[in-house]
């Protein structure tokens, strides 16, 4: 089965959108991202290749969940590059984008060309980019959508032996950069490994995207499914712990038939949700980019809050070792920064970054003179961007409808705002006595009262 795109959902409106988004990043936020430097707590600043990209489907799961399989499935491509074996086969991340005519580029490569969003991986290493790939086919899905094909997540003794690099910080780089991830499980292997969990764990900042997959259910019979299902929840509970799990869709992502045809129209749904969720995609890539963009934006406003904290807190001699003492005696009371932070700028709780990580990258800096002493025009920036700039690029956008209070009121009940005000007040701010409360309480009981008091 491939599905097929609707060539008219990327409209000139989200064309329209996106760069004006571009814009307002490149001008307003990526500059004060550099100066406070941003990028050694977080994420690297957004590249304008990563602003435009496709909307990107993130696979993740362990071996032989049939995550290629997926791939090939959705966009009907039948490639000799796509390994599909019942053991761990695909040993590369694989990148499925669209193109003219069937061709792979190697990692190296791949990173440097301007065209794909991949420029950022190489700060990972020779090692990874020698196990990453871009597979370039002309399947219509692809002209809306680029897939990304991880290596299966390993398990048992398997799990200890080095990849050369570090794979849970590459699939949470890349699911930062996704639209869509989805966690993949086979109905008969419902154990997860360390791995696995690590690298759920690590993308719950993105929980949003993630959907889940319980593939191959066609092969046990419906009273199974149903105990298979309720354990595999049980499980991601435990592990993303929270009382509700992402969505999971539930079938056989492949063109074989049904081996067991107990719930075949369940299955059949669940297709076509996923589906559809794909195809939904394109259509919402807009808002998903300036939803991206005010989260980072917010971001680092805590981030320029902090730094000026502690730059603050340095003494202003450093004789004999008296500067770095404090930055390590700083770091260490981290929490009573961050209590004094919240109640400074009126942060909530869940708006300042982990704990754990700050402290961990605040270690490997080398200087707390590099933060700057004041940030209140860079607040002043980025509370523009926020409150004025983006509403007013959402307007482009649509789709919500206002409140009928909004609107003024015709008929012979419409009353003035001179009319609210209180006896002693005339609405110019003077002692002349005005018409008052009793005044709106005569209009109301005018209209409402009289004409039950005729009925009576």
């Amino acid at each position: 089965m491939a599905v097929v795109a609707d060539n008219g959902l990327t409209d000139g409106m989200s064309r329209t959108v996106v760069q004006n988004l571009k814009t307002l990043y490149m001008d307003l936020l990526r500059p004060i991202e550099l100066e406070s430097s941003f990028g050694h707590f977080n994420d690297a600043v957004l590249t304008v290749s990563e602003l435009e990209a496709r909307p990107q489907v993130l696979l993740i799961g362990q071996y032989s969940t049939g995550k290629t399989s997926l791939i090939k499935w959705v966009t009907g491509i039948n490639s000799a590059f796509f390994d599909i074996r019942p053991r761990p086969s695909t040993d590369k991340f694989m990148a499925v984008v669209h193109g003219d005519e069937e061709k792979v580029i190697n990692g190296d490569a791949a990173t440097c060309l301007p065209k794909l969003p991949y420029s950022g991986l190489s700060r990972f290493g020779s090692s990874f980019l020698s196990k990453f790939q871009v597979l370039v086919e002309d399947a219509d899905i692809l002209k809306q959508i680029t897939f990304m094909d991880t290596p299966g997540v390993l398990s048992g003794d398997k799990q200890r032996i080095s990849r050369g690099y570090d794979f849970m910080k590459v699939c949470r780089w890349l699911a930062s950069r996704s639209d869509l991830i989805l966690l993949l499980f086979d109905a008969h292997k419902l154990d997860i490994s360390d791995e696995f969990k690590e690298v759920i764990e690590s993308i719950k900042g993105d929980g949003d995207k993630c959907r889940c997959v319980l593939n191959k259910a066609d092969e046990i019979d419906g009273e199974n499914l149903v105990k298979v299902y309720g354990a595999l929840m049980w499980n991601l509970g435990k592990i993303l712990q929270t009382p509700e799990v992402a969505r999971m869709y539930v079938g056989s992502f492949w063109d074989e038939d049904y081996k067991c045809k107990d719930l075949e129209r369940l299955l059949n749904q669940d297709r076509k949700d996923l589906v559809q969720e794909l195809k939904d995609l394109p259509r919402n890539v807009c808002v998903r980019r300036v939803n991206e963009v005010v989260a980072r934006a917010r971001a680092v406003k805590v981030h320029l809050a902090l730094c000026c904290a502690l730059r603050a807190r340095l003494p202003s001699l450093g004789w004999c070792g008296r500067r770095q003492r404090r930055q390590r005696w700083l770091t260490e009371h981290l929490p009573e920064v961050y209590a004094e932070v919240m109640k400074e700028y009126e942060f909530a709780a869940g708006d300042m970054p982990a704990l754990e990580h700050f402290k961990e990258r605040l270690r490997g800096f080398k200087d707390f003179r590099s933060f700057q002493r004041s940030c209140r025009s860079q607040q002043e920036t980025l509370n523009k961007l926020i409150h004025h700039e983006i509403p007013r690029l959402m307007a482009l956008v649509g789709g919500v409808s206002a409140s009928d209070l909004g609107h003024k009121a015709n008929g012979t009940c419409a009353i003035s705002s001179h009319d609210f005000a209180p006896e002693g007040l005339n609405g110019k701010g003077r002692g002349e006595p005005g018409r008052g409360w009793s005044n709106l309480l005569a209009v109301r009981t005018t209209h409402w009262t009289t004409p039950l008091a005729d009925q009576v």
